[in-house]
């Protein structure tokens, strides 16, 4: 089926771009020396817009004024002003010079949030049409020159700069630790550890610099020595945490008492320099492109930044509005409105095409989990079966509660549980962490119940029958404890 349709699909790329986004950046920029940080940062944007235009820019643009430039030869640029709030919008499609029917839409906005700041914000989208490619994520060039130019640059809070922030101290271990457990991140915390005992940079496993500036504004990018990996250890705990030369990536919503570590991945040294696709440089490339898709994914990102469509819409009620406040005659008033409605058709059917594209991007990737979901159903219900037929075959040699070691305290508890549970009963991170701050009189019976629950409870769940249920009950009656449904 997939075969026969394939012309069909192929035909309908033609027909309709395909949309992915690539990355998103939101920048604070706050006033420092009565400097107008607005003005600033637009003129940084005008000027990249400038070198990719194709065409000169008209002269309202180097005034911060609305404009669009559609000249023959020129690259799709438009800009939007709103004087009250203070907001200015522009958008860029910038067509690949590589790969035909390719193009990259950039779209830009800032805004006054209050008088001592100002929030700048960057899409960068990547519309196709015809063969698929696959493409290195980036962000805009200008998101640096910002950073560079305007020391006072925060990111979630956070003054970024060039370099990777350098973790040395306890306080400095503290300070890391307060963001990655800030519930209001939505960015990923990248930490890259030293070997153990050393704090020169240039040992790092990966080329930290390198990932810092393609990440830059989309990430927080942090280097720990590794005589600070201890105090990292000692707040969150070994299990999540980084050292030895190791990369680790801290998700948005971090909490040790509810999550699994492998929900923030840790790249240790040896599988970074054996990257099947490069060594190290292709774990560098495939952690940028992971971290910058993150990015511009999640439900609030148009929150966060809206479409320069909608701020255009909402820039032409405005100056219809304020036309009106003045007294405009109603011919006055019939242009504008119907120049307006002109340009907002115009760019409603150029938009159309691309936003379908995205619309359909997003059902096909839907489609496409919940075929993988079916899938990995069934392979998971295959290797279930396997699993208990080499459980059976091995069954003789599987040790029971009396032949398992019994430790007398739960600081061992989860490699224990890892070397005697492992593939029968999962024991949560949240129940291993509460165990470990508890207090008990007999160590030895929290044991011997996760050995019951191995050898009788999980064999009656999985199989049924009165026999299992009837072990199961007089394993619970031996070590006096009640069994709950």
């Amino acid at each position: 089926m997939a075969e026969q349709l394939a012309p069909v699909a192929a035909r309908l790329r033609g027909v309709y771009s395909v949309v992915q986004s690539v990355s998103q950046v939101i920048l604070e920029i706050r006033r420092e020396h009565e400097t107008d940080v607005f003005a600033t940062a637009r003129n940084i944007v005008i000027n990249w817009v400038k070198d990719r235009a194709g065409r000169p820019l008209p002269p309202q643009a180097w005034k911060g004024e609305g404009f669009e430039l559609e000249e023959i030869g020129s690259q799709r640029t438009a800009a939007v002003n709103i004087d009250q709030p203070r907001y200015w919008a522009a958008r860029l499609d910038d067509s690949d010079k590589e790969v035909p029917q390719r193009s990259w839409v950039t779209e830009v906005g800032i805004a006054e949030r209050a008088s001592d700041s100002v929030v700048l914000g960057a899409r960068l989208l990547c519309v196709l049409r015809g063969e698929d490619t696959s493409f290195d994520p980036s962000i805009p060039r200008f998101v640096r020159t910002i950073v560079e130019r305007i020391p006072s640059t925060y990111l979630e809070g956070r003054r970024i700069r060039l370099d990777p922030q350098i973790i040395r101290s306890e306080d400095e271990v503290d300070e890391i630790v307060a963001l990655i457990e800030n519930r209001a991140r939505r960015l990923d915390v990248i930490m890259c550890a030293l070997p153990e005992g050393s704090e020169d940079i240039a040992t790092a496993t990966v080329r930290t610099n390198q990932i810092h500036m393609r990440t830059l504004g989309a990430a927080h990018v942090a280097v720990i020595t590794g005589p600070a990996s201890f105090h990292l250890s000692d707040r969150i705990g070994k299990e999540f945490s980084v050292f030895r030369g190791a990369v680790r990536t801290y998700r948005s919503s971090f909490d040790t008492a509810q999550d699994e570590p492998f929900r923030h991945p840790l790249g240790l040294p040896k599988r970074i320099i054996e990257w099947p696709d490069g060594g190290s440089e292709g774990y560098e490339r495939f952690l940028i492109r992971q971290t910058l898709l993150r990015s511009a994914a999640g439900h609030d990102v148009e929150r966060q930044l809206p479409p320069f469509t909608e701020v255009r819409r909402i820039a032409a009620q405005l100056r219809l509005e304020a036309a009106r406040d003045t007294g405009s005659s109603e011919r006055e008033l019939l242009a504008l409105a119907e120049k307006e409605i002109k340009e907002l058709r115009d760019s409603s059917e150029k938009d159309r095409a691309t936003y379908q594209g995205l619309v359909d991007q997003y059902e096909r990737e839907r489609d496409q989990a919940r075929e993988e979901a079916q899938q990995t159903q069934a392979a998971s219900g295959h290797l279930r079966q396997r699993i208990r037929a080499l459980e059976e075959q091995v069954k003789s040699s599987t040790k029971s509660v009396a032949d398992a070691p019994i430790p007398t305290s739960l600081d061992g508890l989860e490699p224990w549980c890892r070397n005697q549970l492992s593939g029968v009963v999962d024991l949560h991170n949240r129940a291993i962490q509460g165990a470990k701050k508890s207090r008990y009189e007999d160590v030895t019976l929290i044991y011997k119940a996760l050995l019951l629950l191995r050898d009788a409870c999980v064999p009656m769940k999985r199989d049924g029958g009165l026999d299992k249920k009837a072990q199961f009950e007089m394993g619970c009656q031996q070590l006096g404890i009640s069994q709950r449904a």
